[in-house]
């Protein structure tokens, strides 16, 4: 009898080894980003571009992205180039806002340098717009607003989506 107690728990517990997996409930999915935000950091990674979009289809009035790193008016982002080509590209205006002071830039061409390069990266950007996961920007205009860092040079401060007047 002893025997068969053994054996019959031996058997119990390698069946509840294979079972109780079967048990376990699995995580919950993981969705298309978190909750719309006003206000995003922008990383070179596609998280951002998942929290960005759906910042865009909450539709918000006014979204802001600001930046960990210096970003020069002549560099921004591809990433981002392509957000504002699809703003662009469904009529929306991309405009540049210069740095509120009373000192001036230290290159007058610097404004000139940044519309240039934006005009190029938004010729680039284009056929990113065309993806579906840009159709969010549709409805916004963007704004470039620079400002002054510690050196006297114009950088990017921040970017903002302005949902368009309808």
């Amino acid at each position: 009898m002893a025997r068969f107690t053994t054996i019959s728990t031996i058997a119990v517990s390698i069946a509840l080894v294979f079972l109780l997996p079967a048990c376990e409930t699995s995580p919950p999915p993981v969705s298309g980003g978190g909750p719309p935000k006003a206000e995003l950091q922008y990383i070179d990674l596609q998280s951002f571009d998942r929290d960005l979009g759906n910042s865009l289809q909450a539709p918000l009035p006014k979204i802001e992205v600001a930046f960990y790193d210096r970003v020069t008016p002549s560099a921004i982002p591809a990433r981002l180039e392509s957000w504002m080509a699809a703003v662009e590209s469904s009529g929306g205006a991309v405009t540049v806002v210069p740095p509120k002071s009373t000192v001036t830039a230290k290159s007058p061409f610097l404004l000139l340098s940044a519309l240039s390069s934006l005009w190029t990266a938004s010729k680039m950007a284009k056929e990113y717009s065309a993806k579906p996961s840009y159709k969010a920007a549709h409805g916004y205009d963007a704004q470039i607003q620079l400002k002054l860092d510690d050196r006297g040079d114009s950088v990017v401060d921040k970017i903002v989506f302005l949902e368009r007047k309808k």
